[in-house]
């Protein structure tokens, strides 16, 4: 999208949204910024996805029914760092407040952000966690 920032050429990205329109909108950001994309519309699905198919970064909502985000990384912090136990993970969630960011963080996810969200900001986010800086 944006030549001038950063690239996530090569990295697996597995979104986890239980909402059809934000999984699809938020697949189709990172697809048009060079990622390879799972995407998982529960906690249940995201958490195989992320045993089978190991990713860089977990992009996953928080307000999702049965399994929440915060159970969600807290199931995937329990895996052996083998099978991606420590991914780093980022919170894409309408849960703005400053005890949610404390929570998501506490519950194992490195980033927060808010939705609605600058398209710029999730790239930059994730590039940043994963050392793909190069402009």
């Amino acid at each position: 999208m944006d030549s001038n920032g950063p690239t996530l050429f090569g990295l697996k990205i597995l979104i986890v949204d239980d909402e059809p329109d934000a999984l699809e909108f938020t697949k189709l950001i990172l697809i048009l910024n060079h990622a390879c994309v799972i995407a998982a519309g529960n906690a249940a699905d995201g958490l195989e996805q992320v045993q089978i198919h190991r990713p860089d970064v977990i992009v996953s909502d928080i307000g999702m029914p049965k399994v929440d985000g915060y159970q969600f990384i807290r199931e995937v912090r329990n895996l052996p760092a083998h099978t991606g136990g420590q991914t780093p993970a980022v919170a894409l969630t309408a849960f703005n407040r400053a005890e949610d960011k404390i929570r998501a963080i506490n519950a194992g996810f490195q980033k927060h952000l808010s939705k609605p969200f600058e398209l710029r900001a999730l790239i930059d986010m994730i590039a940043g966690m994963t050392g793909k800086i190069s402009r």
